[in-house]
């Protein structure tokens, strides 16, 4: 078969995704075929998010799954908790494809494709599969089986959330028109609380705002509709559900990292002395929760696929990003936001506090955000800073660019895989000495004797 003209720009570490332009149906077939002849699958998964483009690439994803001989399980349109659940929870399902441009705006699609064990595919791999395809068929043409996902996966959800009662909690979700209000208003049905429900259509258009919990002007009408309403704590979902965000009453945002830290405490509680997956880019916060609880810190580079790959080999108790992504060895070492916000829900409710009291603890080091450089040579920016600051740091890591740490500051700058950027974050133990080292930094970076080529 032709190889049609692919832009190999839209392989990426963790997945396929792109403009629309970018994208065809061509290319969705070769993504079902190529996952058939990667994984060598019998059964395949396909489920799909809901931008206007998802039901024709889906539709042509199940066609080059099936010309390979393969049967197709289709679920439908459903979050990627739900689908990485279908994957994983079922031994006859041997490979999966999700048709999803995740928290990306409404000119993007994509495809996230795993194996039979949840473990994600990533574009970078499977993409000689793709563009090598000849369009060979096989000589029994796969069949195609609807199944209904969400129940058996609500079902464990709250299961394994143990929730005691919400009585006089009110909660306020932005579910950004993605995929998480069609599943969140079904789980809320079984919980006596009072929810409030903010753009739970699933509009692919994403009509009110882009669906992505960690840019905070995204969060503007929920933080109103907080205060409006006196809620007990707010919550935002990106587009395909499986990044979750949370703000206090107060309507401050509870950055990743530290509600990751603020969950390292109830899962060691679970699995005592276990390990806790996480990313040089975080806070002091984690570091201190795992020692409290006595667990192992197991650093690891930014990204889904890293995260859950060292979960799997490490059998560790939890794992999570400062992008807002929660792993649990209950869901196969994958996302499950509904987990998450039950998980969340219930230490609130327990701790007896107002939810800014409760995080308090947490919110010892003043922290900088993600800050992004555009520089010229990104290697020259790192080994720049190293020299500058590596003879004088207590201890120094390059696991993930470099992260240097001091007695009372840190800050770790890693290079974007896909721009000529790098990403500083850094944390301190007040806000006067994180705005000098940030500013500092900055001019460091920007200087031309690191950036300059």
């Amino acid at each position: 078969m032709k190889c049609m003209s692919i832009h190999e720009g839209i392989f990426h570490a963790y997945d396929i995704r792109g403009t629309v332009d970018e994208l065809s149906d061509d290319l969705a077939r070769r993504v079902g075929a190529a996952v058939v002849e990667f994984t060598k699958a019998r059964r395949v998964v396909v489920g799909r998010d809901m931008r206007a483009t998802s039901p024709d690439f889906a539709r042509a994803v199940i066609e080059g799954i099936r010309s390979q001989g393969a049967d197709v399980i289709d679920i439908g349109m459903c979050s990627t908790p739900i689908f990485n659940f279908a994957v994983a929870a079922f031994a006859e399902h041997e490979a999966g494809v999700m048709v999803t441009a995740s928290h990306n705006p409404a000119e993007y699609n994509g495809f996230k494709m795993s194996r039979g064990d949840g473990l994600p595919i990533s574009g970078e791999e499977i993409k000689p599969v793709v563009l090598g395809w000849n369009g060979k068929v096989a000589d029994r043409f796969g069949s195609v089986r609807f199944v209904e996902m969400a129940r058996p996966y609500l079902k464990r959800v709250a299961e394994l959330a143990n929730v005691p009662s919400l009585t006089k909690t009110k909660v306020v979700i932005d579910a950004g028109n993605g995929m998480g209000g069609m599943i969140l208003s079904r789980l809320f049905v079984s919980l006596d609380c009072e929810m409030i429900p903010m753009y739970f259509d699933p509009d692919g258009r994403f009509p009110n705002h882009e669906a992505n919990p960690i840019k905070l002007e995204t969060l503007k009408e929920l933080q109103a509709k907080v205060a409006e309403v006196h809620a007990d704590i707010g919550i935002a979902l990106d587009g395909d559900a499986d990044r979750v965000g949370f703000m206090d009453e107060t309507g401050r945002f509870v950055n990743g990292d530290l509600l990751l830290a603020v969950l390292v405490e109830d899962r060691l509680r679970e699995h005592h002395g276990k390990g806790i997956v996480y990313s040089p880019n975080a806070s002091w916060a984690v570091r201190d929760a795992i020692a409290r609880s006595g667990g192992v810190p197991l650093l690891e580079k930014v990204g889904r696929s890293n995260i859950i790959c060292r979960m799997a080999k490490e059998g560790a108790a939890f794992g999570g990003e400062v992008s807002a992504h929660y792993f649990y060895p209950e869901f196969f070492n994958m996302e499950s936001t509904d987990f998450t916000i039950l998980l969340i829900l219930k230490l609130l409710k327990e701790s007896g506090k107002k939810a800014s009291e409760w995080l308090a603890p947490y919110r010892m080091y003043a922290q900088s955000g993600e800050i992004n450089f555009s520089v010229r040579d990104k290697e020259a920016v790192l080994a720049g800073l190293e020299k500058k600051y590596g003879p004088a740091a207590t201890s120094v890591n390059k696991l993930d660019g470099l992260r240097a740490e001091f007695k009372d500051w840190w800050f770790n700058v890693r290079k974007s895989n896909t721009e000529p950027l790098v990403r500083l974050n850094m944390e301190a133990i007040s806000p006067a000495l994180m705005e000098e080292k940030r500013d500092e930094l900055s001019l460091a970076i920007r200087g031309d004797m690191i950036s300059s080529p």
